[in-house]
């Protein structure tokens, strides 16, 4: 009989520091065995916890208060874009549910999708070219009033698996003005590190692509048709090291060192 031998395990010691202060130091054991983008995602949702906490504190501190509070799902109608990461994670756990409460997720998916094409979103945001074009068709996805496939009873079902856009998306502004946030001076805590960005930009470059933002409403077909990206793995504490590198910005230090 032959036994297999476990994989080496990393023990990585994280010290991140930030514009609002020093997130906890952490201890991750990282085993060294092959990883895609998806795996990324739940390291990356507690390290934005951590640096949107850190924000929170210092709005808090500076005598502002977060208007945000459970049951105020205005902010769910909007286009939440999703880096490759998120979007293979997301629909990773669309799959795992049973059939009946999968169905029912994917037939909300699918009803926000044809509410687009009616309204000519999906082919705009097909030939969208900069920041002016897309706040338009953000404001015209919004006006659908088409609730998040996830959001339920005006709450968030996937509160603890939400995306990192979501977990950012922070106002001090009174609540009655985000009912129209794109007219309305809608005041928005300042997150000194975007995990979409950076996860966005690390699987780029993992895969020689063009970084990419996916609308969270079309992330089912997106990721039907870059399956094969989905498949691709790197050593897992190699990608995680990575990982770090992206969301604290040090490679950007390394890239202008060149």
């Amino acid at each position: 009989m032959t036994t297999d031998n476990p994989p080496e395990v990393k023990i990585i010691t994280i010290n991140i520091e930030t514009p609002d202060g020093k997130l906890p130091t952490a201890k991750v054991k990282i085993p060294d065995i092959p990883m895609g983008l998806a795996n990324l995602v739940p390291p990356m949702q507690q390290l934005c916890n951590g640096i949107v906490e850190l924000a929170i504190k210092r709005e808090i501190a500076s005598g502002s208060a977060i208007s945000c509070k459970k049951g105020c799902g205005v902010c769910c109608c909007q286009l939440v874009p999703l880096s490759a990461p998120e979007a293979f994670f997301l629909y990773g756990y669309i799959k795992s549910l049973p059939t009946e409460r999968r169905t029912i997720i994917e037939s909300r998916f699918n009803e926000i999708r044809k509410a687009m094409d009616s309204a000519g979103i999906i082919e705009r945001l097909l030939k969208i070219e900069d920041t002016k074009e897309h706040k338009v068709l953000a404001w015209d996805y919004f006006k659908l009033a088409m609730p998040c496939p996830f959001l339920e009873d005006s709450s968030c079902s996937i509160h603890q698996i939400r995306p990192f856009a979501c977990r950012e998306y922070n106002v001090t502004s009174p609540a009655e003005l985000c009912v129209d946030p794109f007219n309305n001076k809608i005041q928005r805590i300042k997150i000194p590190r975007n995990m979409t960005t950076a996860t966005a930009r690390l699987s780029a470059d993992l895969c020689g692509v063009p970084p990419t933002l996916i609308p969270m409403t079309l992330l089912l077909e997106w990721v039907t048709e870059n399956e094969a990206v989905g498949r691709l793995t790197w050593s897992g504490i190699w990608l995680f090291e990575r990982m770090l590198e992206y969301a604290t910005g040090t490679e950007l230090e390394d890239k202008e060192e060149l």
